[in-house]
């Protein structure tokens, strides 16, 4: 059967991540779960063998500079003649005091020796012609037999097995001993003396438990034909070890690894061999001790796992939460907005790019309904000016004619001033019945306003004074026509009506924020307090009667907000309303092919 390739494609979102989930997430991390704590015994296991060889090679590494430094101290003891001289000097008045010399000598070098190496207990030196010197810690105990064989190996060393010692000072004790003839330098078949360094056995009992705790298993070393040197049970010191199997592994190779039996327990055996002296270090590891120590890792493992699967699963459902529910909330809404109903809203709850994305849909909405309304009420007002103008409408080529006939027959009858008058009315009426263009640039707007002026001045006399300014490089600006004039229109009707003489000043420039800024100032009698609230609340459609401020400022403000968006508009800038009235307006500054910022 073939797979259809869109077939994936075409699964929702919500079935995809768990989808994802389920075979990315659960599936991997139960595999790679099982097959880990399959190998994870094994694994551990050798780590912990490996671990214990490091030990080994480091109690043998140990062992092995203790055994040799008290060797080479024997070794210095043949060649010293105060130990000779103390050995072969007999005591009598005439070498007493050769005697000291020696004996001062040589505790000298033995103080310094049990103080520098806390693991040698106590030196004994016996001489054949009677002399003893005993130093470190008394003790008592049967050394006989190590003796015998220390004669019978004729100078070379002897170390003792484990055996129990008393001291006055501690009480009962084990020790390790070295035991040595020493001959005479000049004749090496003739023996001088004894000497007996005595080694603390709990120090190396403690060097050999630090590697095999003894709930973990067992360790001890055996000398080469197998008797038990230290370690291990008491009664087994100085005997054969009762195992053959245990034997036959240590006598077939140094370092060795194996597995055996006993009682029905399962030991692994590690063998490692000591250099110069032969002895063997034995460790017998129960393996069940390793399993227990490793059960505790795999129980933490076990929970690693289900915490991996949980974090996996909260994972999923913060997924689902945050970017699949609120995807499938704004799939929803955009499907109401299809079908035409502008109230669809995506409720945003974070402020991340999901939150984002749905605050943008919710502005895109409010643009798409706010752009069709502005378009609709366009529309109508356009409407309505046309039927405005159709009833009112008057031929203007008529208008124009009769003006123009009016000025010459003043020009005629010697009346210039009239004629003037005329000609700019002629002039104002042009600018004010031209409908074709819906926009004007600034300069234009400007000289409309001048002409309108011009002619309120004529009639108003010397009660009326005014100014037009404007920022250079803004003549091209384009705004919709008849903005400034009406504004004008106001400051005369409503702020010159008590007094007998004002200033209109009128001002254009550019803001730091890059928009037009156009000010129609006049010194009149300007808005109380109460009114101005009142003039805004009705312009921005807070109030109801629009006969507070008028059908200019609100038509103006309307007419602004309809062309370029609700951020622009009229303004009443406190600073100039406490002497007069200024109305403020501000728009997008852009010339001819240029959209509303």
């Amino acid at each position: 059967m073939k797979m259809n390739p869109f077939r994936w494609a075409n699964i929702n979102l919500r079935k995809k991540s768990v989808a994802i989930f389920v075979l990315l997430v659960t599936l991997p991390s139960l595999l790679v779960g099982y097959a880990f704590l399959n190998r994870y015994d094994i694994i551990l296991r050798q780590q912990f063998i490996d671990s214990t060889e490091k030990n080994l090679n480091t109690i043998e590494m140990n062992l092995y500079e203790k055994i040799k430094t008290v060797g080479d101290m024997t070794d210095y003891m043949i060649y010293q003649k105060d130990f000779r001289g103390f050995m072969q000097t007999v005591e009598t008045p005439e070498t007493l005091d050769q005697l000291n010399a020696h004996r001062a000598s040589i505790e000298g070098f033995v103080a310094f020796q049990l103080m520098s190496k806390n693991y040698i207990k106590s030196i004994t030196l016996k001489g054949l012609n009677g002399n003893t010197m005993q130093m470190g810690e008394p003790v008592e105990g049967l050394e006989q037999p190590w003796i015998d064989l220390a004669n019978k190996n004729r100078g070379g060393i002897v170390w003792s097995d484990s055996y129990p010692l008393s001291s006055p000072w501690s009480g009962p004790k084990r020790v390790i001993s070295l035991f040595r003839i020493i001959n005479s330098f000049d004749d090496l078949s003739k023996t001088v003396g004894l000497v007996i360094v005595r080694l603390n056995e709990s120090e190396i009992s403690t060097l050999l438990k630090a590697a095999v705790p003894e709930k973990q298993g067992s360790i001890f070393i055996l000398r080469p034909d197998g008797t038990v040197m230290v370690g291990g049970e008491d009664q087994l010191i100085g005997k054969l070890y009762p195992n053959e199997e245990l034997l036959k592994i240590v006598s077939k190779s140094s370092d060795q690894i194996a597995e055996m039996e006993i009682n029905g327990s399962n030991y692994v055996v590690i063998n490692k061999k000591m250099r110069s002296t032969g002895w063997n270090i034995v460790t017998m590891i129960k393996e069940k001790t390793m399993v227990a120590e490793t059960n505790g890792l795999k129980v933490t493992l076990q929970i690693l796992f289900l915490l991996v699967f949980i974090f996996g699963l909260l994972a999923l459902i913060g997924f689902e939460l945050t970017i699949i529910r609120p995807i499938l909330e704004l799939k929803k809404q955009t499907s109401r907005l299809k079908i035409g109903d502008f109230s669809a809203r995506v409720t945003v709850r974070s402020r991340d790019e999901i939150g984002d994305l749905g605050r943008q849909f919710n502005n895109m909405v409010l643009t798409i309904k706010d752009l069709i309304d502005k378009k609709y009420k366009l529309e109508i007002q356009q409407k309505e000016s046309e039927l405005r103008i159709l009833q009112s409408q008057m031929d203007p080529h008529f208008l124009y004619n009769t003006l123009d006939m009016i000025r010459w027959t003043a020009r005629l009858e010697k009346a210039p001033e009239t004629s003037q008058l005329i000609e700019a009315l002629s002039g104002f009426f042009r600018m004010s019945l031209n409908r074709e263009k819906q926009t004007a640039t600034l300069g234009d707007e400007l000289e409309f306003v001048r002409a309108y002026l011009n002619l309120q001045q004529k009639r108003m006399g010397s009660k009326l004074r005014f100014s037009l300014l404007m920022e250079a490089n803004l003549e091209q600006v384009v705004l919709p026509r008849r903005l400034i004039q009406p504004l004008v229109e106001n400051s005369i009707k409503h702020g010159f009506v008590s007094r007998r003489q004002g200033i209109i000043r009128v001002r254009c420039y550019r803001s730091p924020l890059d928009e037009l800024i156009i000010e129609v100032a006049d010194t009149g009698t300007g808005f109380t307090a109460d009114r101005l609230n009142a003039v805004y609340d009705a312009i921005h459609g807070k109030g109801l009667d629009e006969s507070v401020c008028g059908h200019a400022l609100s038509n103006i403000n309307e007419l602004i907000s309809l062309v370029y968006g609700s951020g622009f508009g009229i303004e009443f800038p406190e600073e100039y309303n406490q002497a007069g009235a200024c109305v403020r307006l501000r728009i997008p500054i852009q010339t001819n092919g240029q959209e509303a910022l």
